[in-house]
């Protein structure tokens, strides 16, 4: 009897302590499966928003959009027609469209002297207030700084300027004097957008190569200078700027076509030229753009040429690869800091990428007493005459 109650008792317990453990296991199961679920999408939520860098198929290419500008003076007639509104000058950008980044052609020290507007007439000398930085940096992230006015506050102008700028987040390329340094190349990241093949696209930093020099009335080139292009373009894609040139001549001399072609022979996929104030003409050689002066973007010179402006626009294209993908990581570890972007892609060995380039004339008109804006049909025709874009239009579209 007791064997009989005790049976009962022992097959009712032990169901139910089967009942338990299968139920244990159970709900150890289902949780391995929801951790195993819920990791899996955090897994792929990661990687969706991972950097651009990871070789992904998702990504199908690389696209970028820039505009260099011409001369831009923010003292002696800007500077009083202004007058303590330093957004001013720079009101009528939106005409001239949306871009990733300009690059503008500073001719002016950015220092707290003081120089009068007599003084800065009579004298030709400039000076600018560090009060404008805030509204360059807004459409002009990138400045070049061969110019022979930057020297118009002296060596320790030009340093302080270079401070300035580079304290207020400004990326600066060039030197008064190309002769102080050894190179005249340095690293700068250009913001790109990677695309997927959805169409959506992620922010990132290329890295390329800006070769600055001036040639304008005290220097010319020293031997070996323009050659250090050479060491660039072999790693990384050279965009050349020159500051060289008689004034007020819309066709470049030909000691400015020589140091042109000379970039292009050491590499440089585009020479972007300045410094005569007025638009000059443009040319394809060896299958590269070479646009030897935009002219007056923002300065207070009245004469017609000297208002009219041909701002360059570049379109930069690249397909997705490894390689890109490796670029880009570069550039995201060094756009902060770009003086270490060409040893962080020398220590990993990156092959040099070659962008597809177009390019188009954007006119403008203004710049004192009326703020530079888009170029009328009339004005834009004039540029381009001026540039014979026509011509240069149709050598480039013959390019590969």
């Amino acid at each position: 009897m007791l064997f009989k109650r005790q049976y009962p008792k022992h097959h009712h317990h032990g169901g139910y302590q089967l009942w338990f453990v299968l139920g244990v296991l159970g709900i150890i199961l289902l949780s391995l499966g929801a951790w195993q679920f819920v990791g899996f999408k955090v897994l792929n939520s990661k990687a969706k928003t991972n950097n651009v860098s990871q070789n992904s198929p998702a990504y199908v290419s690389v696209n970028g959009s820039y505009l260099f500008s011409g001369t831009i003076v923010l003292s002696r007639g800007v500077e009083t027609y202004a007058n303590g509104n330093y957004a001013q000058p720079f009101s009528g950008m939106g005409s001239l469209g949306s871009y990733d980044a300009r690059v503008g052609d500073l001719e002016c020290p950015v220092t707290t002297n003081y120089d009068s507007y007599a003084n800065e007439v009579n004298n030709l000398v400039f000076n600018c207030s560090p009060n404008w930085l805030p509204y360059l940096l807004k459409y002009y992230p990138i400045i070049n700084l061969s110019s022979n006015h930057l020297y118009d506050e002296g060596v320790s102008g030009f340093n302080e300027t270079v401070s300035r700028l580079n304290s207020a987040g400004f990326q600066t390329v060039g030197n008064y004097n190309p002769h102080i340094q050894p190179d005249d190349c340095k690293s700068v990241v250009l913001p790109v957008h990677a695309v997927m093949s959805s169409a959506q696209a992620v922010d990132a930093f290329l890295p390329v190569a800006f070769c600055s020099y001036n040639y304008k009335s005290l220097f010319s080139p020293a031997p070996g200078e323009i050659e250090s292009i050479a060491r660039w373009s072999k790693i990384m894609p050279v965009i050349a700027l020159l500051n060289e040139g008689p004034e007020y001549s819309h066709t470049a001399s030909s000691e400015t076509v020589a140091i042109a072609h000379q970039m292009v022979d050491e590499g440089a996929s585009l020479v972007v030229g300045n410094g005569t104030h007025w638009v000059q003409n443009t040319e394809v050689y060896k299958g590269k753009l070479i646009a030897y002066s935009l002219g007056n973007f923002i300065f207070d010179q009245l004469d017609y040429d000297g208002r009219i402006a041909l701002n360059l626009e570049m379109n930069l294209s690249l397909e997705y690869s490894t390689n890109v993908a490796n670029w880009l990581d570069v550039g995201q570890l060094c756009h902060s800091d770009t003086a270490q972007c060409l040893s962080l892609a020398q220590a990993r060995h990156l092959s040099k990428l070659y962008p597809s380039f177009s390019y188009a004339p954007i006119g403008s008109y203004g710049g004192y007493l009326q703020i530079a804006i888009r170029a009328t049909p009339q004005e834009q025709a004039d540029i381009e005459k001026i540039a014979n874009w026509s011509t240069t239009a149709q050598q480039l579209a013959q390019q590969p």
